[in-house]
């Protein structure tokens, strides 16, 4: 199967293998995952051994995926689950992250009827023992809530797994190449995609994404050429996808003046930018590496015939772009990996070019973008904190907000680095100094992107920026309209603000999410299979828990019009009406001012409802039959 860019965003060429596609403001997360995975269904060919697998999952609710690295595991992983599902159930990603020496999931997270998998792919031995020393209990979570759960093994195989697991297991091999290629190019509307034969670069085994990857460059390849051969697509394609090697190397050995190279690095950084933008960031590139040209304009050649020069040309607009397909991309890498000690210019660089107001939007959301792909390796991901960190340090401005945005966006949904920034979005929530810049930054990587595949790690973040926040209660907001209309993560948020141990730090501002989060009504609703949330013991334990706190730790009028909220929900609920009162003085803790101002409240909508009686009256007994019993008083 294939995993590969969207029509709806630009391609990650990165070494990561899932690709970008930016949420549409305004579109859920789920909404926007069920497209993506649709896509990615679209596309997929199924690989030997799909059949078994499919059947091992559907009987057992679990399936422990195993196949040779490269062969497409996480896209067959989630379009399994795709093929057993109505499309209305929660798809999203487990997260089994090693903490403080301990590996942990997330509590709770596995809701009704989730469609889940699990990558450890990379999982090394540790890892792995600890793992399925907590199988068992996930099975029982995935089993009570009728979820499906896809686990891709770690890349060894099935080599130390236990063997009550082995009935779970099942191994997949690779789809055939030519029929990822085909399909891919038959659905991008490339002509004769089903007849085209086999190009060279299928010659040697390939991992699935390398397919996926290099099919897009034969996309690209046949929109631009104007030649009608399929034979020169791929061979555009097969020299961008190799680098151009040798040959970029040779040509910029040639190239011997600093002024040629500033251009070539320029052009790769902003193809396809009008070429008065470009000369710009050539010229500020110079000044950023400290390089001094002390000959006068008349005596440098024009630009047209320095373009010739790096083999770029102008089209017709002035915006300037290579000849060879891909090349701008190699360029980018060569000075990039090859050239460190231009490397802190470079990245210097970038940030004045952010910077830069005459730059179009466009152009430095692609800068942004390019510069994280250089970034997009173990060794220089820091580079990339580094850069996002600075351009959102002093006052708060769009153009850098974005660009932060933009390159948080594509090392996010990079696959092999995705959990790293999340990592590290995790330590900036937690930073109490962090600039209300990258703080409105984050919110939206939690929002927009990490909630579409790891909505409960979005939580997290949310939760711990709200606590830090100061100036502003943008996460608080965010927070809360995340959970608002998702039963699953208002419990998880519940479980976060009521059961998790608070390591001797008191938040303030965890009781008022409590209070907004005591809505009677979404906790009330018909949830997955029509079961309500309060329906559950441990739920109501929890927002016993929070009414405890909330009447201890706040003064009255903090709290009085959720009550009174709550008890008119009780008053026109006959079904969930005792639940509900019971919380309420549960939670009460036998305060004489709490049960007293709960009195009150119920006896003055009982008379506002004085319309029906037998409504009122009932209500208003089991509220003081309730509280009788509670102060111990017998009630005949």
């Amino acid at each position: 199967m294939t995993e590969v860019s969207d029509v709806h965003g630009p391609v990650h060429t990165g070494t990561g293998d899932l690709y970008y596609m930016e949420a549409a403001r305004g579109r859920g997360p789920r909404l926007t995952f069920i497209e993506e995975l649709d896509w990615l269904w679209r596309r997929f060919v199924n690989p030997p051994g799909h059949g078994r697998a499919s059947d091992i999952l559907e009987t057992c609710r679990t399936l422990l995926l195993d196949g040779a690295p490269g062969s497409g595991r996480i896209a067959t992983a989630k379009v399994l689950l795709r093929e057993l599902s109505s499309g209305t159930e929660r798809f999203h990603e487990l997260a089994w992250e090693e903490e403080n020496g301990r590996y942990r999931l997330e509590p709770a997270s596995v809701g009704d009827d989730d469609r889940v998998w699990l990558d450890l792919s990379r999982a090394d031995e540790r890892a792995w023992r600890c793992f399925q020393e907590e199988l068992s209990s996930l099975r029982k979570m995935v089993v009570d809530h009728t979820a499906l759960l896809v686990i891709v093994l770690p890349d060894k195989g099935r080599e130390g797994l236990w063997p009550e697991f082995g009935r779970f297991h099942s191994r997949i091999g690779r789809p055939p190449a030519q029929e990822v290629l085909r399909r891919y190019l038959r659905l991008a509307g490339v002509p004769g995609a089903v007849s085209i034969p086999p190009p060279e670069f299928l010659r040697a085994e390939r991992p699935v994404r390398e397919i996926a990857k290099f099919a897009d460059l034969v996309v690209s390849a046949y929109k631009n050429a104007s030649e009608a051969s399929c034979s020169a697509w791929y061979e555009s394609a097969e020299g961008a996808y190799a680098g151009h090697g040798t040959g970029l190397a040779e040509a910029i050995k040639e190239l011997r003046h600093g002024p040629q190279r500033a251009l070539l690095l320029a052009t790769a950084m902003l193809h396809n930018a009008h070429v008065d933008h470009i000369h710009n960031a050539a010229v500020g590139l110079l000044d950023v590496v400290g390089y001094a040209d002390e000959r006068h304009s008349l005596e440098r050649a024009d630009l047209v015939t320095s373009l010739g020069e790096i083999d770029a040309v102008l089209d017709d607009n002035g915006h300037v772009r290579f000849k060879e397909l891909g090349y701008d991309a190699a360029v980018r890498a060569l000075f990039w990996h090859h050239m460190p000690g231009l490397r802190d210019g470079i990245q210097r660089w970038v940030g004045k070019m952010i910077d830069d107001p005459s730059l179009p939007d466009n152009d430095r959301y692609q800068l942004a973008a390019r510069f994280a792909d250089q970034c997009l390796h173990p060794r220089y991901r820091q580079a990339l904190v580094e850069s996002v960190a600075e351009w959102t340090k002093g006052p708060m401005t769009y153009r850098r907000q974005m660009a932060a945005d933009r390159a948080l966006r594509r090392a996010l949904t990079a696959e092999e680095h995705g959990m790293f920034f999340r990592k590290q979005i995790y330590n900036w929530a937690r930073d109490a100094h962090l600039s209300e810049s990258l703080a409105q930054v984050i919110i939206r990587m939690c929002t927009e992107v990490i909630a579409v595949t790891h909505p409960d790690q979005a939580v997290v973040r949310l939760h711990h920026r709200a606590r830090r926040e100061s100036r502003s209660t943008n996460a608080r907001t965010a927070l809360l309209e995340m959970v608002a209309g998702d039963p699953w993560l208002r419990r998880l948020l519940l479980v976060r603000l009521t059961r998790l141990p608070m390591n001797g730090r008191e938040w303030p501002i965890d009781v008022e999410l409590l209070i907004d989060l005591a809505d009677p009504a979404t906790f009330t609703a018909p949830g997955s299979r029509d079961r309500p949330l309060v329906a559950e013991a441990e739920v109501r334990a929890m927002l016993t828990e929070g009414w405890r706190r909330v009447f201890c730790e706040c003064a009255e009028a903090a709290w009085q019009g959720r009550l009174r909220q709550w008890l008119i929900t009780a008053l026109h609920d006959d079904r969930h009406r005792d639940l509900l009162v019971d919380i309420l003085i549960d939670g009460s803790e036998q305060r004489g001012e709490v049960l007293g101002r709960l009195y009150t409240e119920a006896r003055s909508l009982s008379r506002s409802t004085a319309d029906d009686r037998e409504r009122s009256a009932t209500f208003l007994n089991v509220v003081l039959r309730k509280i009788c019993t509670a102060q111990g008083i017998q009630v005949s």
